[in-house]
């Protein structure tokens, strides 16, 4: 086989693995998967699963891994945006838009469910791409949020910016979990609405007083 060849093969062979396992993952979760059911369910040998990861962990975090870059994408601020930058309105659409592809996903939905677990259970390197997402957002969106807020006080909540924003990025991790438990998309919205109107208002507020 050419060269070029194999390495397609091995591509697609790479990208059906973790097809297969998201699905599993997202339908047992990371305790109730295993191996030999993602292995069945590709239809491909156990040899072929090892070749391209050492064993369920690292397949679990790859998968994780390339969650968290598609939602990181979601946060990243067009140039002609900064300078004119409106971190309310940004944040209300960025969320509105999550919201509506996890409402929309059951399956990334229970994945993102199960990455809590998996972390709170002690897995560190779980537990590091919990904590880097939150991270990787901050350093998207508060250098904008800062200028923003420049010459503001810390308000009556006594939060800065930053706190600010780890507050919402908790509280959207909230409302995840609870989709289509006992909130549909549209309230889960609302909600986010007003949380980032209540928490990035009142510093916006400051600033121009």
């Amino acid at each position: 086989m050419p060269k070029i060849e194999e390495t397609e093969s091995k591509d697609l062979t790479r990208r059906k693995i973790l097809e297969v396992a998201r699905r599993i993952f997202a339908l047992h979760g990371f305790e109730g998967a295993s191996v030999d059911a993602i292995v069945k369910a590709s239809g491909l040998s156990k040899g072929a699963l090892y070749w391209h990861f050492p064993g369920k962990l690292e397949l679990f975090r790859e998968i994780m891994g390339e969650e968290a870059r598609r939602i990181l994408g979601h946060f990243e601020i067009p140039l002609e945006m900064k300078g004119e930058f409106d971190p309310v309105r940004f944040l209300v659409e960025k969320g509105g838009t999550l919201i509506d592809e996890f409402s929309n996903n059951k399956e990334r939905r229970l994945l993102w469910v199960d990455l809590t677990v998996v972390a709170q259970r002690g897995d560190p390197q779980s537990k590091n791409l919990a904590g880097e997402m939150i991270d990787r957002v901050l350093d998207a969106v508060l250098p904008e949020l800062e200028r923003t807020f420049q010459g503001s006080t810390a308000g009556e909540a006594g939060l800065s910016p930053r706190e600010r924003l780890i507050c919402l990025t908790h509280a959207f991790g909230g409302l995840v979990v609870n989709l289509g438990l006992r909130l549909r998309a549209e309230e889960a919205k609302r909600y986010w609405e007003a949380m980032v109107r209540m928490l990035l208002e009142e510093g916006c507020r400051n600033e121009k007083s």
